[in-house]
C-alpha cells in the first residue's frame, strides 16, 4: 500500500526529531493523496463547475478522517477491523455506485451546459472517503503507525501531525479542482463530456470493487 520511499521513512522515524517527523508526514501523506481514486475523481468532475471544489472536499474528507484519527489516537479503531469493515465496504460500494450512474446519466448536461453534479462537494469529499474500505485499512495501518509516533511528541505533536496531513490533502485537491476548472478554457465540451464518462466508469469500477469486497 506505500511506494519504497515511504516505507523506508516509516522505518526511519524511530528516533526522529518533530521536524523530521513532520517532513515524513508530507511524504507519506503525499503518496496516499496522489493516488487515482474515488476522491480524485469526484474533485476532477465537481472541478468542471467550480474551480475551488477541491477545497471543500478536502473539508469532506477531513470531516470523516479527523476523527478517525483521534479514535486511533484514543486506542479505539480497532473496532473498525472484521466485520464491521465488510458492511462498510458493502455499503460503501453501494454509495460509489449510486455516485457513478449520477455521473453518466448527468455527463452530457455537465459538460455541455455546465450544470453542476446533484451532490455537494463537501458531501462528495465525505462519502468518497466513507465508501473506501482501503481508507480505512491504510489508517489502521501506515497510518496507525504515524499517529503512534505523533503521539509520543505529545498533543503538539498530534496537532502538528493532522494539521500537515490535512494541509496535503486541500493543497493537491484544490490544485486538481483549479485545473479541472481551467481546463474548459483549453478542452472541447465533447472531450469533457467523455472525461465525465471516464470518471463515471471509475466511480463504478470501485464501487463493484468494494461491494464484492465487502461480500468475500
Amino acid at each position: 500500500m506505500l511506494d519504497n520511499l515511504s516505507q523506508s521513512l516509516l522505518s526511519s522515524i524511530d528516533n526522529a526529531s518533530l521536524g523530521f517527523f513532520l517532513f515524513a508526514t508530507v511524504i507519506i501523506s503525499l503518496s496516499g493523496v496522489l493516488m487515482p481514486g474515488p476522491v480524485l475523481a469526484v474533485c476532477i468532475a465537481k472541478g468542471h463547475s467550480d474551480k475551488l471544489a477541491g477545497a471543500r472536499i478536502s473539508l469532506g474528507h477531513a470531516l470523516l478522517e479527523v476523527p478517525l484519527i483521534l479514535l486511533i489516537y484514543a486506542g479505539v479503531a480497532s473496532a473498525i477491523k472484521g466485520a464491521p469493515l465488510k458492511v462498510l465496504s458493502i455499503a460503501g460500494g453501494a454509495l460509489l455506485f449510486y455516485m457513478g450512474i449520477e455521473m453518466l446519466r448527468m455527463r452530457r448536461e455537465v459538460a455541455l451546459r455546465g450544470k453542476d453534479l446533484p451532490y455537494g462537494a463537501t458531501f462528495a469529499g465525505f462519502a468518497t472517503s466513507f465508501a473506501n474500505p482501503y481508507f480505512y485499512l491504510w489508517w489502521l495501518t501506515a497510518g496507525a503507525l504515524l499517529v503512534a509516533k505523533a503521539s509520543s511528541f505529545g498533543l503538539l505533536g498530534l496537532g502538528l501531525f493532522i494539521l500537515f496531513h490535512e494541509a496535503c490533502d486541500f493543497v493537491w485537491y484544490t490544485f486538481v479542482s483549479f485545473a479541472s476548472f481551467t481546463s474548459r478554457q483549453v478542452l472541447s465540451a465533447r472531450v469533457h463530456e467523455l472525461v465525465f464518462t471516464l470518471l463515471g466508469g471509475m466511480l463504478l469500477f470501485f464501487g463493484a470493487w468494494f461491494f464484492s469486497a465487502g461480500l468475500g
